[in-house]
C-alpha cells in the first residue's frame, strides 16, 4: 500500500504489481484496500493509513483515477454498452472508458473495433488521465476463453498476451500509473490446459516488468481475521484488558521453559499476542502454516469462516478463557465439525468424533 501511494504521489514506486496467491490467500482484501485508499476518502478516516502514509513519505494523492477490471464478471463474446451508448469489445476498450469514458474510449476505438492491441496509446491514455490505478483480478480466468480459433469481439488468445506486455510496459513508462494484476497459484483457479496455458503467458508478459506482492503474510492474516470478526478495542480499559493478558502469558512462557517453546520468551511473541488477541497466534500459526497444505484450503478465506464458527460456539456457551487457543476450538459444534472436515476425507469424521472429541 505504501508503495501505491508513494507511485501514484508521485514518488517513484513499483510500477507493475503482481499479486501472487494461493486460493483465499487475501487478494481480495488487498485489492479492495488499494480501491478505497484512493477512494478520495480523506486519510482520517481510512484506519490503518498512518504508517502507510509514513512509509510512502507522501499523502494519498487525488483524483486518482480508478479501473476495475475482473476477468469473470465481462464476456469475451458479448460486448457491453455503458450508460453514454459506447460499446465496449475488449480489456482495452474497458481500461479506456472507465478511465476517461467516452473521450478515454475514443483514444482507442480503432483498435477495440478491430481486436488489435492499442500500442502506443495506452501509454497516452494513462498520462492523460493520471494518476491511474489500474486493478485486473481473474484474468487468466477471461483470457482462458479466447482459445485458438475461436472469434470472439474481445479478439484472439495471441493479441491478449501481446496486450498484456503492452499495458506492462505503458505503466512502467507512464507519469502516476501503477497496474495490479492478480495471478493464482491454486490448480482450482487455473481450470484446465487452455487456464495453464493463459496463466503461463501471462505470468511472461506481466513478469518483464512486475514486482511481486504476496497480499497476507500470516501475520496480515492476523489482522484481517480479527478485524472482520471483532469490533476494534477503542477505550482505554479495553487496551489494558489486551495488554494485561499478554504480559500474563509471556511471563507464564518465561518461568516455564521446558513446557514451551523458545519463541514464547522473545519479546516479539509478546506483540503477536497483542496482535492477534482475543486469539491465540499458534492457532493462527497452525491455521496458516499447516492447514494451509491441504488442498482446496482458502487460507485467509478459510481462516475466516472457521473462526466464525469457533467464535459463534464459545459465544454461545460462555467460555470464560482468555484467549481463544487451538485446545479451546470446539471441535465437536456440528459447524466447526464441518468447516475442520470439510477439507479431508470422510474417514476422518468418524475419528474426530470418537478419538478426539469423544469420552
Amino acid at each position: 500500500l505504501s508503495n501505491a501511494v508513494g507511485r501514484l504521489g508521485g514518488k517513484g514506486g513499483d510500477p507493475v504489481v503482481e499479486l501472487q496467491t494461493n486460493f483465499g490467500g487475501g487478494k481480495t482484501h488487498c485489492l479492495l484496500a488499494l480501491y478505497h485508499l484512493f477512494s478520495g476518502t480523506p486519510a482520517t478516516e481510512l484506519p490503518g493509513t498512518e504508517q502507510i502514509l509514513h512509509e510512502a513519505g507522501c499523502e494519498v494523492p487525488a483524483g486518482v483515477n480508478r479501473v476495475v477490471v475482473v476477468g469473470t464478471k465481462i464476456s469475451p463474446g458479448s460486448p457491453s454498452t455503458k450508460e453514454d451508448g459506447t460499446v465496449v469489445r475488449t480489456i482495452w476498450g474497458e481500461i479506456a472508458w472507465q478511465l476517461g469514458g467516452k473521450d478515454g474510449y475514443e483514444m482507442v476505438r480503432a483498435d477495440d473495433e478491430k481486436a488489435t492491441n492499442p500500442g502506443d496509446k495506452l501509454k497516452e491514455l494513462f498520462n492523460r488521465f493520471s494518476p491511474c490505478l489500474i486493478l485486473i483480478d481473474e484474468w487468466v480466468a477471461y483470457a482462458r476463453q479466447l482459445h485458438e480459433g475461436s472469434d470472439l469481439p474481445a479478439g484472439s488468445f495471441d493479441t491478449q498476451f501481446t496486450f498484456a506486455q503492452t499495458i506492462s510496459e505503458s505503466a512502467k513508462t507512464a507519469k502516476d500509473t501503477l497496474l495490479v494484476v492478480s495471478i493464482p497459484a491454486s490448480e482450482n483457479e487455473i481450470g484446465g490446459e487452455w487456464g495453464q496455458q493463459a496463466l503461463a503467458r501471462l505470468k511472461n508478459a506481466v513478469g518483464r516488468v512486475e514486482s511481486s506482492w504476496r497480499p497476507a503474510s500470516p501475520d496480515e492474516g492476523f489482522e484481517i481475521v480479527r478485524r472482520r470478526l471483532f469490533e476494534p478495542i477503542t477505550d482505554k480499559e479495553g487496551f489494558v484488558a489486551r495488554d494485561a493478558v499478554a504480559r500474563a502469558f509471556v511471563e507464564m512462557y518465561g518461568t516455564q521453559h521446558n513446557e514451551f517453546p523458545s519463541e514464547c520468551r522473545e519479546g516479539e511473541y509478546e506483540r503477536r499476542l497483542k496482535m492477534a488477541y482475543p486469539i491465540h497466534p499458534e492457532l493462527f500459526d497452525r491455521l496458516y502454516n499447516d492447514w494451509s497444505t491441504l488442498d482446496k484450503f482458502q487460507r485467509t478465506r478459510g481462516v475466516l469462516r472457521l473462526m466464525a464458527g469457533v467464535i459463534h460456539s464459545l459465544w454461545e456457551r460462555q467460555d470464560g478463557n482468555l484467549l481463544i487457543m487451538p485446545a479451546t476450538v470446539p471441535i465437536g459444534d456440528p459447524a466447526v465439525q464441518f468447516e475442520l472436515t470439510r477439507y479431508l476425507d470422510d474417514q476422518w469424521t468418524p475419528v474426530i468424533a470418537k478419538d478426539v472429541d469423544g469420552e
